[in-house]
């Protein structure tokens, strides 16, 4: 039995989606409505957030001044957002080699809108991380709850060799397994899926299979441990063992070097024992108290992301 003790904090956490919480609510990153706390950056050792830019399917979910705008001009004024709010906060953007730093990165690649052009606005902004969809179909392919799915579009096959000639990470969270299948026979450079877990341990359609992870692992990608309760278990209870158990599992397909964090903080309902950033030394642990060896536990907590996005 391993006693509970004091850790020293070093988190690199694929996604989150508090800055689109930022954006809705017209506050502050350090505001306290949000479950990625800035204060538990500032207490870490070491600590790298991805803050995700989320473009909805749905328009009406976009913030009001948006509702009737071009979605580049809403990543614009996002990621302007972000980069205003690191230098007040005295918080490096984008910097895989400080000790802490806002990413920006890309949920739903929705915002270019039929307009390839416009990936060099992710560039302009730093942009190494997006995924192709949320959950519905879009001009690029399918989500995970399109009724009909038939992979990438002709533009989206388009989209993923610009991001693959610019050396952005494809992200395959949100995508169908049609379009998982189209990224992977354009034999992309970089893949990862930021916020997934096994398709195994819970047959939610938003995770990815074995064959699936064993493929991102072939081409050196990593997967993030989402910590969203339906996401994690079958049954109708959920806890932190549960995150326990996907990470057992990836592990045991030989992904000690891929597995790492992707809490989805601030978009989702977040399963019972970590309600917040604050608990991240709660979930440290546990990983310890059962048994996991302490330097597996600190790759999937921060080295393996930090050596992942150090190459993009």
């Amino acid at each position: 039995m391993h006693l509970c003790r004091e850790v020293v904090m070093e988190v690199f956490d694929f996604h989150c989606d508090t800055l689109y919480k930022s954006m809705m609510n017209d506050l502050p990153l350090d505001a306290d409505i949000y479950e990625f706390k800035i204060s538990d950056l500032m207490k870490a050792s070491k600590w790298h957030q991805c803050m995700a830019v989320w473009t909805p399917d749905d328009r009406n979910e976009l913030p009001l001044q948006f509702k009737d705008k071009p979605l580049i001009e809403y990543f614009i004024a996002s990621a302007e957002k972000l980069i205003s709010e690191c230098k007040r906060l005295k918080i490096p953007f984008n910097d895989v080699n400080a000790n802490k730093s806002l990413h920006l990165t890309v949920e739903n690649s929705s915002i270019l809108e039929d307009n390839i052009e416009n990936i060099v606005f992710l560039k302009k902004y730093g942009v190494k991380v997006a995924t192709l969809t949320w959950n519905e179909s879009n001009c690029i392919g399918d989500g995970v709850l399109a009724k009909n799915p038939i992979g990438a579009t002709t533009f989206g096959k388009k989209v993923i060799d610009e991001y693959i000639k610019n050396n952005i990470a494809i992200d395959v969270s949100h995508t169908s397994d049609n379009l998982f299948y189209d990224i992977a026979s354009s034999n992309p450079k970089y893949i990862l899926a930021t916020h997934s877990n096994s398709r195994e341990i819970c047959s939610n359609k938003r995770n990815i299979t074995d064959e699936q992870f064993e493929y991102i692992k072939s081409k050196n990608g990593v997967v993030g441990l989402n910590f969203h309760k339906y996401f994690l278990s079958d049954s109708d209870s959920y806890s932190i063992k549960d995150i326990l158990n996907h990470a057992y599992h990836f592990l045991s397909l030989g992904g000690e070097d891929n597995l790492c964090i992707g809490t989805d903080m601030d978009g989702s309902d977040l399963v019972d024992g970590f309600s917040s950033s604050s608990d991240f030394k709660r979930l440290y642990n546990s990983f310890i108290e059962n048994n996991f060896k302490k330097s597996v536990v600190d790759k999937i907590f921060f080295e393996n992301g930090v050596k992942f996005y150090d190459k993009l």
